[in-house]
């Protein structure tokens, strides 16, 4: 298994200027949200799901005007229904919200899967607006029961990832027609081999590359 990528990235992030980035990075993106909004990520962090703030901008067009998408919480560590759950903590429903949200999924849903809270008293309006904005709404006042669910779905996840195989090794000749690659862990098995059902991938992603255009030029002779 080839370590040393994750070596270099490890060492440089632990360099005392990076580090220092980081932390005032991090420090920015807490300190952007309002007193409400704070009070939410605190709620979710307290219970302990894993959350990383302002975690990226998504470039959108909505009426060919270009503007960036910075969602507030990434939930870490599971996915829920094969996609990655973003949490938007929204105080007041304004149209360019609702355009924002809606571009967002048409472009992103089959990646990220939104989850909106808002107050109790915006809860109708957002309720009534046509599909296609978010997944789910959430009033800010079941924002426990929103955990308990967020909870129970990351034991649901970890317990199927803990059901699958945990290595892999691409054959390598003279038995195989592979690489000889190793993957430790649910995470590198995605990254490097992927599942098929319940069975991990025979050969690395690299190699199924690598043969299926073989077999493409075959077929072309």
């Amino acid at each position: 298994m080839n370590k040393s990528k994750k070596n270099i990235r490890s060492s440089f992030y632990n360099t005392p200027k990076i580090s220092e980035i980081l932390k005032k990075n991090s420090f920015f993106k807490e300190n952007s949200f309002s007193l409400w909004e704070k009070k939410i990520l605190q709620e979710i962090k307290g219970a302990g799901l894993k959350v990383d703030t302002k975690f990226r901008n998504f470039p959108l067009h909505v009426d060919k005007e270009k503007f960036e998408y910075i969602p507030d919480f990434l939930i870490k560590k599971f996915l829920y229904k094969q996609r990655e759950i973003i949490v938007e903590a929204h105080e007041e429903i304004s149209e360019d919200d609702v355009n924002k949200y809606k571009k967002f999924r048409s472009v992103f849903g089959i990646i990220y899967y939104l989850i909106l809270i808002v107050p109790d008293e915006e809860f109708k309006k957002w309720s009534e607006i046509e599909n296609g904005v978010f997944n789910e709404v959430w009033k800010v006042s079941e924002i426990d029961q929103l955990i308990e669910y967020l909870l129970l779905q990351q034991q649901k996840y970890n317990e199927k990832i803990l059901s699958l195989p945990q290595r892999a090794v691409c054959p390598a000749p003279p038995n195989g027609h592979g690489c000889g690659r190793e993957a430790d862990g649910y995470d590198e098995i995605i990254r490097w081999f992927g599942y098929r059902g319940k069975i991990v991938q025979s050969l690395c992603r690299q190699c199924r590359t690598k043969h299926a255009k073989l077999q493409r030029k075959k077929i072309k002779r």
